[in-house]
C-alpha cells in the first residue's frame, strides 16, 4: 500500500488540499446524483405527458383511418398509420382493441406487410380499461411506478365506441438522454470541481497559508537567534495579529537577553574586582600567619589555631584564584603559553599532591600507560594541571572507602585521551546534563556534604576547550564514573 512520507502529511497545504478534495468530491457527487435523478424523473414525466397528448390527438385520426381504409385500402391505411406513428418516436407500437377484447390491429404487422388474424386478449385489466371508455395508463402512474401503456378510446362522430387504441411506450430515448445528461453532468462537475479546488487553494494560499508560512519562517529565524528579524504580514486578520505578537515577543526577548548580558558583565566585573582585591589582604594575612608559625614561643594550642587560620587562608586564596580564572577563561582573554609536556609524568606529580587525601580514605592509584612512549603535548602546564587536578580531586572525593582511582593514557590517531576513573557513588541520570554547568553541585552533596562551589568541572571544560580538546564522561550510579579529556597532538 502506498504511504505518503511523514513530512508530506505534516504539511498544512497537503492536509488542507486533502480535506478540500474530500469535501468537494462529496458535494459534487451528491449534487450530480440529485441532478441526474431529477433529470430522469423530469424526462419520464415529460415523455408520459407528451405520449398522453399524442394519444388524445391521434386516437381520432387513427380510428378514422382504420374504419375507412383497413378493409378497402390496406396500403393507404399502412402509409397513414406509419406517418402518424413517426410523429412520436416514444410510441413503440399500437394496438386497436374492440370493446369485446378483440385485437383488431397490431402495428407490428406494418413491418411484415401482412394483416394478422384477429385474436382476443385475456388481460382483464386491459379489458376493464377499454370498457371504461376513458383515457387511462397501465400501470397507473405513482411515485414508484411509471406507465408503459396508454389506452385511449375511439369515439365515432355519432357517439359510438367500437374500439380503443392501446399505445405501448418506449423509454429508450430517456436512457439516451439520461446517458447524455450523466456525461454532461460529469464533465461540467469535473470542470467546476477542478476549477473550485484551484480557485480555493489559490485564495487560501494567498490569504492564509502563505502568511502563516511567513510567520513560521520568521519564528524560525527568531528562534535561531536573529532577534532583530521582523515578520511583515499585511492581512488585516488574526494571522497579522499573530505576526505582531511574535515580533513583540522577539523584541521583549531581545531586551531581556541584553539585560542579562549586562547583568552577566556586571557580575563578571564584580567577581574579578572582588577576587583581585582579595589578593592583597590574603597575602598580608598569609605573611603574618607564616611569621607567627615561625615563633618558637607559641604554645601548642595557639599554634593549632594559627594553623587552622593558615588552612582557611589557603582555601580562600584558592577560591579567589578560581574565580579569577573563571572570568579570564570565559572571556577568552587569557593567552596560553604552551610548552611540550609529558602527560604521564605530570599526572603522577599531580596524584602525588593528594597523598594526604588518599591515605585518609585508603585510596589506591593505578596508572595505565601505553607500551610505547607517550608523545608529548603542547599545553599550558599550570592550566592543564588545574584541569587534571580537579578530575583527580573529584575521583578521590566521590570514591568509596578503600576504592581505586585508575588514570589511563591512550593514543588515538592525532590525540591523547586521558581518563580518570573512580569506584564511587556515580552520577544520577537527571544530573548528567548539568555536570559541566557553572556553579552546579550535584544533589548528592546534600547527603555526603562535599565541599566546593561547583566550578571545578566547569573550569576543567573551559581549560580543555581552550587547548582545542574535548571532555566527556560516562557513569553508573553505585559503580563509579570515568571522565575523559582528549588533547590534540602537534603534527
Amino acid at each position: 500500500m502506498l504511504q505518503l512520507p511523514k513530512f508530506v502529511l505534516k504539511s498544512l497545504r497537503v492536509k488542507f488540499a486533502l480535506v478540500l478534495l474530500i469535501i468537494l468530491f462529496l458535494v459534487f457527487s451528491v449534487s450530480s446524483g440529485v441532478l441526474i435523478y431529477r433529470s430522469l424523473v423530469a424526462e419520464r414525466a415529460n415523455l408520459i405527458d407528451q405520449a398522453r397528448a399524442f394519444a388524445k390527438l391521434s386516437a381520432k385520426p387513427i380510428g378514422n383511418t382504420y374504419s375507412l381504409y383497413y378493409d378497402s385500402g390496406y396500403l393507404k391505411f399502412k402509409g397513414l398509420i406509419g406517418e402518424t406513428l413517426s410523429l412520436n418516436t416514444d410510441i413503440e407500437k399500437i394496438e386497436i382493441i374492440s370493446v369485446t377484447g378483440d385485437i383488431l390491429f397490431d402495428s407490428k404487422d406494418l413491418k411484415t406487410g401482412k394483416r394478422a388474424e384477429i385474436w382476443k386478449t385475456e388481460d382483464k385489466n386491459i379489458l376493464d380499461k377499454v370498457a371504461a371508455n376513458v383515457g387511462s395508463e397501465v400501470p397507473l402512474r405513482t411515485k414508484t411506478s411509471t406507465p408503459n401503456q396508454l389506452i385511449e378510446p375511439y369515439i365515432e362522430d355519432f357517439g359510438a365506441h367500437p374500439f380503443s387504441i392501446r399505445y405501448f411506450l418506449s423509454y429508450d430515448s430517456i436512457s439516451q438522454n439520461v446517458l447524455y445528461t450523466i456525461l454532461t453532468t460529469l464533465l461540467l462537475s469535473s470542470i467546476f470541481f477542478i476549477g473550485s479546488i484551484i480557485l480555493i487553494v489559490l485564495v487560501v494560499n494567498r490569504t492564509i497559508l502563505n502568511p502563516i508560512e511567513m510567520v513560521i519562517k520568521g519564528a524560525k529565524k527568531i528562534s535561531s537567534g536573529d532577534l532583530s528579524h521582523a515578520i511583515k504580514v499585511n492581512t488585516n486578520d488574526e494571522v497579522e495579529d499573530l505576526a505582531v505578537a511574535v515580533n513583540q515577543m522577539a523584541q521583549t526577548l531581545k531586551k531581556n537577553i541584553e539585560d542579562l548580558k549586562e547583568l552577566d558583565r556586571l557580575k563578571d566585573e564584580f567577581v574579578f574586582l572582588a577576587s583581585h582585591n582579595l589578593r592583597t589582604p590574603l597575602t598580608i594575612i598569609k605573611g603574618y600567619v607564616s611569621s607567627l608559625l615561625e615563633e618558637t614561643s607559641l604554645v601548642k594550642a595557639d599554634r593549632d589555631k594559627i594553623s587552622k587560620i593558615s588552612d582557611s587562608t589557603r582555601q580562600l586564596e584558592s577560591m579567589a584564584e578560581t574565580l579569577l580564572s573563571l572570568v579570564s577563561l570565559e572571556k577568552g582573554q587569557e593567552v596560553l603559553k604552551k610548552t611540550q609536556v609529558d602527560l604521564g609524568k605530570l599526572l603522577e606529580e599531580i596524584a602525588g599532591k593528594f597523598g594526604k587525601e588518599t591515605a585518609k580514605k585508603k585510596i589506591s592509584f593505578i596508572f595505565e600507560l601505553p607500551s610505547d612512549p607517550v608523545p608529548q603535548v603542547a599545553v599550558e602546564k599550570n592550566r592543564i594541571t588545574q584541569a587534571f587536578a580537579s578530575l583527580i580531586d573529584n575521583a578521590i572525593k566521590f570514591n568509596k572507602e578503600g576504592g581505586k582511582v585508575t588514570v589511563r593514557i591512550e593514543k588515538r590517531e592525532k590525540e591523547l585521551v586521558v581518563s580518570v576513573k573512580d569506584e564511587g557513588i556515580g552520577i544520577l541520570e537527571k544530573e548528567k546534563d548539568k555536570v559541566f554547568k557553572k556553579f552546579h553541585r550535584a544533589t548528592d552533596v546534600l547527603t555526603y556534604n562535599y565541599g566546593g562551589i561547583g566550578l571545578g568541572l566547569y573550569l576543567t571544560k573551559l581549560i580543555t576547550e581552550a587547548h582545542g580538546g574535548r571532555i566527556w564522561f560516562d557513569s553508573k550510579v553505585g559503580e563509579g564514573s570515568s571522565f575523559y579529556i582528549s588533547l590534540p597532538l602537534s603534527s
